[in-house]
């Protein structure tokens, strides 16, 4: 086995997060059970996103991103022991010009006491702070997307969110998302 020859550079400085839009996502009710499978460790949970919009974060780079009439689903993997979902989001919208357009998220939501106190309607929402929900997603559109939109293509995008409930009850997913510079 050949030993390596080029050593690694210097650690570089962190990157930044720019925030440059918003998901919000209302969801059709409440995650559904679809199984728990206690000995393989596991349970699936299936969110529907009855409504949603992807809104601009006025920010530093200039970048405009939006999206409504959001609808999809959303499957959460549980990993009963570690109380970690990994998600497993599709989302379908339009923009203004009426492109259609695709979103897919993989991400994580640690089940933790702010998170399952919204989920369970002991609280109204959780702070993002106190949260851990994240996604990364990628989009696609169609033939005829505005091209100020198409600079989502390229990046690698960063979401961190929360959950919280409106003055009906209704669970909604909220996410800042960010591009890495």
């Amino acid at each position: 086995m050949s030993e390596l020859k080029l050593s690694l550079p210097e650690i570089p400085a962190s990157p930044e997060l720019i925030p440059v839009f918003t998901f919000n996502l209302k969801l059709a009710g409440d995650p559904a059970s679809i199984y728990v499978n206690n000995e393989a460790d596991k349970s699936l949970n299936l969110a529907t996103i009855a409504n949603g919009e992807v809104k601009t974060v006025p920010n530093k780079l200039g970048l405009e991103l939006d999206i409504t009439s959001i609808y999809g689903t959303d499957d959460l993997n549980i990993k009963n022991s570690v109380a970690t979902a990994s998600l497993d989001c599709k989302l379908y919208g339009k923009t203004a010009n009426g492109s259609g357009v695709f979103i897919y998220y993989p991400g994580k939501v640690q089940l933790n006491d702010a998170s399952v106190a919204v989920i369970s309607k002991q609280s109204q929402e959780a702070t993002i702070a106190d949260s851990y929900v994240t996604c990364n997603p990628t989009f696609h559109f169609d033939d005829k997307v505005e091209d100020k939109y198409k600079w989502v293509l390229k990046e690698n995008l960063f979401g961190r969110g929360r959950f919280g409930r409106d003055a009906d009850g209704v669970l909604y997913v909220q996410y800042y998302v960010y591009v890495v510079r």
